[in-house]
C-alpha cells in the first residue's frame, strides 16, 4: 500500500483543486449561457406560463435549494410566476429592473435568485468578502420573511447573510459582524445607522442593490434616508459603476419614478399585471362585503369567528387600541380558537414570535393593523375580514392580497356601516373590484354585548383599553381623507360605547369642537343655495385636478402626503411647531444688550464698603467693639484716594474666588460621577432581579446571522417559537429605568448648583 494513500490530509488537498475548478466551469458555462439566452431589452413573456427554473441558467446550487429547500422547510419551488418569468433572465443579464406586480406575486424570489447567481459567479466567500448585497424593505416582519426565504433558496450556497433591523438593542454586536456579512437585509433606518456609525462596514466591493416594496418605503417618510443611503453605496450603472439595482414596487407612483431616476440606468420596466383583465385583485379571491350598524360591529366579528373555527382569518382594525381591545376581550370570551395579536407598540421580539406563531398554526384568527397589511406572505389564509372600513382602494387591496396568494383561494368581507356603503361601491366600481354584498344570518349572529359589559367593568385596564379604543377609532374617521364617505360627526357614539362594554360614552373634545363649528358654519349658510354651492366646489375639484395632472401627480397623492407617517399612532393630535428664524419675515427685535451691561460695569467696589450700610461687627473680650481690617483701610478714605489699595483688593478678591470654584468644580465632577456610578449599579441590579424572576435572562434575544450552507438550522429557529401570553415589559421597564436615572442625574446636579451658589454668595458677602 502507497503512504500516500495513508495521509487523508493528502487526499483532501487533491481534492480542493477539482472543486475549485469545478466551480470555475460551471460559472464559465453560466456566463455563458446567459449571453446567449438573455431576452432583448422591453421583452416581457406573455402570461400564465409554465415555465421551471431549471430553463435558466442558474447554479446548481441555487437550483438545488429551490428543489429541496431547508430540510424543516416543506416549501419548495419548481415553476416560475409570471413577475419571475418576466424578471429573472433580465437581472441575470446584468440589467437594472423596475418591477411592478400586484401583491402575493412571488416578487421575493424575483430578485433573491438574481442575488445568489450574482455573488455566485463573482466567487464571493463568507470567510473573506464583504457585503456583496443589500436587500431594503420597508417594515421589520417584510425583512424577517426575505430572511428566511433566503436561508431556505441559499441553503447550498457558502454565503453569510445578517438581519439587521430596528427594535433591537445589541447594535454594537451587529457592527462586529456587518462587516463580514455578504448579503444585509434591512430596513433603511438600520442599515443607514451601520453606514454612519460602523468603521469596518466596507460596502466599496456591493454588487446588487435592492429595493423591495419601494412605495411603501417612500410612503413612511424613508425617502431622505434612501438618497443618504446611495450616496454611501458605490456607483451604479447610471454612473459608469459595477453596482446592479433591482426596484420592486405594487404600486408605480412619480414617486417610485424619482427613486428609480436616482438609482436606475435603461431599466427593464416589468409590469406583469398591467394586461390582467381581472382587475388589481387575483381571480381566486372572493370578495363580500356586509352592511352593519356601528354598535354591531363587534357582534358581527365574534359570531364569524365562532362560525369559522377551523379556519385562517387575518380581522383588520384601523389603530392599535382597538386590536388590543379585541384581542384581550375576545380572549375573555374564549371562541374556541387561538387567537394572536399584532401591532406597531408590540416590541421587535414580540411581534418576530406573534408573527411566527401564526405561520405554524392550522387554523386561527389574527387580529392586527395595517402593519401587516403590505408585503408579509402568510400561507393557507382562508379569510380576511376587514372590521373597520380601509381608507381607499390601495389600502383594500393590500388588505385582501394576505389571501389567495400565488395560485391559491381565498376569501375577503368588509364591514361597511350604512353611511359608507354607496361611497365604497362607487370606489370598487371605479377600481374594477368584483364585491358582492351578503346578508347577515340572524341565526348565527351571538350578541356579546352583555358579556362585554361584564367584563370590562370587572377589569379596570380592559376599561381604559376600552376608551382609547372608542377614542382611537373616532380619532381614524376623523382624518379619513374621503369626508364623503367618512362622516365622524354622524356615528351614533351611545351605540358604539356600549359594544366596546363601556357603562357611559367618554367625552371627546375634538368632537365637541367639531360639532361647535359645524352649527357656526350653518348659521352662517342659511340663505346659501345649497346647489351653486356644491358646483362650485366641484369647479375647484377639478381645477385642483388638471393642476396635479401637469405637475405629474394625483389627487390620491395629495391625500397621502397628507396622512404621511400617521399610522399607527395612538396619541392625540399633536402640532409641531417649528421656528424659522432665517425666514424674511417679523423676528425678535434687536437690543442693544451692550449698553445694559455697561451700566452693570460702572459699579465698582466701593472703597468705603465697610462704612456702608452693610457693615461686620466684632466684639472684644472686653466688650468693646474692635475695627477688622477692612475698616481701618478704608476710614477716613474717599472715592478718590488709594487706587492701589483698591486694586489690589480686588485682584486677591478675584483670585480667592477663582480657587474656591476650582475645588467646587473638582469635587463637583467626583461626586456627580460617584452618584451616576450608584445609580446606574443600583438600576442594574433591579433590571437583573426582574429578569431573573422572569426567567428572560438569557431565553429572549435571537441572533439574526447566519452563513448559507453552514448546516447549523437552529441558529433562527428560535424566532419561531411562540409564547403568545408575554407581554413588552422589557422594553418599557427599561425605557422607564433610563429615566429614573436621568430623573435621579438631574436633580443630583440641581442640588449641587444650589450648594455652589450659596458658598459663593456666602464668599462674597452677600448673607
Amino acid at each position: 500500500m502507497s503512504k500516500y494513500k495513508k495521509n487523508p490530509s493528502r487526499r483532501n488537498n487533491k481534492s480542493l483543486p477539482s472543486l475549485s475548478s469545478r466551480i470555475s466551469s460551471e460559472i464559465k458555462t453560466l456566463e455563458m449561457r446567459i449571453k446567449e439566452e438573455a431576452p432583448e431589452r422591453g421583452h416581457v413573456p406573455p402570461l400564465n406560463q409554465t415555465v421551471a427554473f431549471r430553463t435558466l441558467p442558474l447554479s446548481t446550487n441555487t437550483l438545488r435549494g429551490l428543489e429541496e429547500g431547508v430540510k424543516k422547510n416543506s416549501k419548495t419551488f419548481t415553476n416560475m410566476t409570471d413577475i419571475q418569468n418576466a424578471c429573472i433572465p433580465h437581472a441575470l443579464a446584468g440589467r437594472d429592473v423596475l418591477g411592478a406586480a400586484r401583491t402575493g406575486s412571488g416578487k421575493t424570489l424575483a430578485f433573491l435568485i438574481p442575488v445568489l447567481e450574482k455573488l455566485y459567479r463573482a466567487r464571493f466567500s463568507a470567510a473573506v468578502d464583504g457585503p456583496g448585497a443589500i436587500v431594503l424593505s420597508p417594515t421589520r416582519e417584510l425583512a424577517v420573511q426575505i430572511f428566511q426565504v433566503l436561508r431556505s433558496v441559499g441553503a447550498y450556497h457558502n454565503f453569510s447573510a445578517g438581519l439587521l433591523v430596528g427594535g433591537k438593542k445589541e447594535f454594537d454586536a451587529e457592527q462586529a459582524r456587518v462587516g463580514r456579512m455578504n448579503i444585509i437585509i434591512g430596513t433603511p433606518g438600520r442599515v443607514l445607522q451601520h453606514l454612519e456609525q460602523t468603521p469596518d462596514l466596507d460596502v466599496d466591493g456591493l454588487q446588487i442593490l435592492v429595493l423591495d416594496e419601494a412605495d411603501r418605503i417612500l410612503d413612511m417618510g424613508f425617502r431622505e434616508q434612501m438618497i443618504r443611503i446611495l450616496d454611501y453605496l458605490p456607483k451604479g450603472a447610471r454612473d459608469g459603476g459595477p453596482r446592479q439595482t433591482l426596484l420592486f414596487s405594487a404600486t408605480q407612483t412619480k414617486r417610485v419614478a424619482d427613486l428609480a431616476a436616482l438609482s436606475l440606468y435603461k431599466p427593464e420596466y416589468i409590469g406583469v399585471h398591467d394586461k390582467v383583465s381581472t382587475g388589481p385583485t387575483p381571480e381566486s379571491l372572493q370578495q363580500s362585503y356586509v352592511v352593519i350598524p356601528l354598535g354591531n360591529k363587534l357582534d358581527t366579528v365574534y359570531s364569524f369567528i365562532k362560525s369559522h373555527l377551523k379556519k385562517k382569518s387575518i380581522v383588520f382594525f384601523n389603530s392599535c387600541s382597538q386590536v388590543r381591545h379585541a384581542y384581550d376581550l375576545f380572549c375573555a370570551l374564549q371562541p374556541g380558537t387561538p387567537l394572536l395579536a399584532l401591532h406597531g407598540k408590540l416590541h421587535q421580539e414580540r411581534r418576530t414570535r406573534v408573527y411566527f406563531d401564526y405561520l405554524q398554526r392550522p387554523h386561527a384568527v389574527l387580529f392586527c393593523t395595517d402593519v401587516a397589511a403590505r408585503g408579509l406572505d402568510f400561507p393557507d389564509v382562508d379569510w380576511v375580514v376587514q372590521a373597520d372600513a380601509p381608507e381607499d382602494k390601495e389600502m383594500y387591496i393590500h388588505r385582501v392580497g394576505r389571501t389567495a396568494r400565488y395560485t391559491a383561494g381565498g376569501k375577503s368581507m368588509v364591514c361597511l356601516l350604512p353611511s359608507e356603503e354607496e361611497g365604497m361601491k362607487t370606489i370598487f366600481e371605479e377600481a374594477k373590484i368584483p364585491v358582492k354584498k351578503l346578508a347577515i344570518n340572524p341565526t348565527k349572529t351571538v350578541v356579546v354585548s352583555t358579556q362585554a359589559n361584564g367584563i370590562v367593568a370587572s377589569r379596570p385596564e380592559l376599561n381604559q383599553l376600552a376608551k382609547k379604543a372608542f377614542k382611537s377609532y373616532l380619532r381614524s374617521v376623523y382624518l379619513m381623507p374621503n369626508k364623503e364617505i367618512f362622516k365622524v360627526e354622524e356615528l351614533p357614539l351611545d351605540e358604539f360605547a356600549s359594544s366596546l362594554g363601556l357603562a357611559a360614552t367618554p367625552s371627546v373634545r375634538f368632537l365637541k369642537e367639531l360639532k361647535s363649528k359645524s352649527r357656526e358654519d350653518l348659521r352662517g349658510k342659511k340663505n346659501v343655495n345649497r346647489k351653486l354651492e356644491k358646483l362650485k366646489e366641484q369647479i375647484k375639484a377639478e381645477k385642483l385636478r388638471k393642476k396635479l395632472e401637469k405637475m405629474g401627480k394625483s389627487v390620491d397623492d395629495l391625500q397621502k402626503s397628507k396622512r404621511m407617517r400617521n399610522e399607527e399612532e395612538d396619541n392625540m393630535f399633536v402640532v409641531k411647531k417649528r421656528h424659522k428664524w432665517d425666514e424674511d419675515g417679523e423676528g425678535v427685535p434687536d437690543v442693544d444688550v451692550n449698553k445694559v451691561s455697561q451700566a452693570r460695569s460702572d459699579k465698582r467696589i466701593r472703597i468705603d464698603g465697610a462704612n456702608g450700610n452693610n457693615m461686620k461687627i466684632t466684639f472684644n473680650e472686653d466688650g468693646e467693639e474692635e475695627e477688622d481690617d477692612l475698616r481701618k483701610l478704608t476710614k477716613n478714605s474717599t472715592h478718590d484716594e488709594d487706587d492701589g489699595a483698591i486694586d489690589k483688593l480686588v485682584e486677591a478678591n478675584e483670585d480667592y474666588l477663582r480657587r474656591v470654584k476650582e475645588r467646587l468644580k473638582a469635587s463637583k465632577d467626583i461626586d456627580r460621577q460617584e452618584e451616576k456610578e450608584r445609580i446606574r449599579e443600583k438600576h442594574k441590579i433591579k433590571k437583573l432581579k426582574e429578569k431573573e424572576m422572569e426567567g428572560n435572562i438569557d431565553g429572549d434575544q435571537e441572533e439574526m446571522v447566519v452563513t448559507l450552507g453552514s448546516g447549523d438550522e437552529e441558529d433562527i429557529d428560535s424566532v419561531g417559537q411562540s409564547d403568545s401570553s408575554s407581554g413588552s415589559s422589557d422594553s418599557s421597564s427599561d425605557s422607564s429605568s433610563d429615566s429614573e436615572s436621568d430623573d435621579d442625574n438631574d436633580a443630583e446636579e440641581a442640588e449641587m448648583k444650589k450648594h455652589e451658589d450659596l458658598a459663593l454668595a456666602l464668599i462674597q458677602g452677600k448673607m
